[in-house]
């Protein structure tokens, strides 16, 4: 079967293991030649040191989070079962500023799904309340922790992907490049 597999960046998992790492350093020099409140060192320390896990988990795991193939899409960070194609109706690009001043931003691929299909879905109930506070109907996927690519090449390919007939969808696969 034919797949197109999209892996998690590893240079975002380098950097938030070497953002964190000197705020753990200087905490554990604060907690070790400090005699004073240690508290706010402990506190750094803890919130910070699992930045280093975390970022490690991030870098040493090679499985890919979305899988992409006939059938539909598999997004293994929020969702178990297989999104298929027929079930969108809608597909977008959203963009969430995550700073005050829009310095950083959070980018989605949102998708709009018939209301039937939701109940077939399996996920993380968290998530989808989370999703569905913030406006967005149906599924999203992040592509922060995701390898560099085009997200409006990946927007066009989900849409031509959902309304394709099967050898489209096979073609689509082959030539597609995200």
């Amino acid at each position: 079967m034919i797949e197109i597999k999209l892996y998690k960046s590893r240079w975002q998992a380098m950097k938030l293991i070497l953002l964190c790492l000197p705020f753990v350093l200087i905490a554990l020099y604060f907690i070790t030649h400090n005699d004073q409140d240690k508290v706010m060192s402990w506190l750094c320390l803890c919130f910070f040191g699992l930045g280093i896990p975390f970022g490690l988990f991030n870098l040493l795991d090679r499985r890919p989070p979305i899988i992409m193939n006939q059938e539909g899409i598999y997004n293994r960070m929020g969702y178990k079962d297989v999104l298929r194609w027929e079930w969108m109706k809608e597909v977008y690009l959203k963009d969430i500023s995550t700073s005050r001043y829009g310095l950083s931003k959070q980018t989605f691929i949102c998708l709009a799904i018939y209301p039937k299909a939701e109940a077939l879905l399996k996920g993380n109930k968290t998530l989808r309340k989370f999703v569905e506070e913030m406006g967005y109907p149906g599924v999203s996927i992040s592509l922060g922790p995701l390898q560099k690519i085009d997200a409006g090449k990946f927007v066009e390919f989900l849409k031509a992907m959902s309304v394709a007939n099967a050898t489209t969808k096979q073609n689509l696969l082959l030539t597609t490049q995200l």
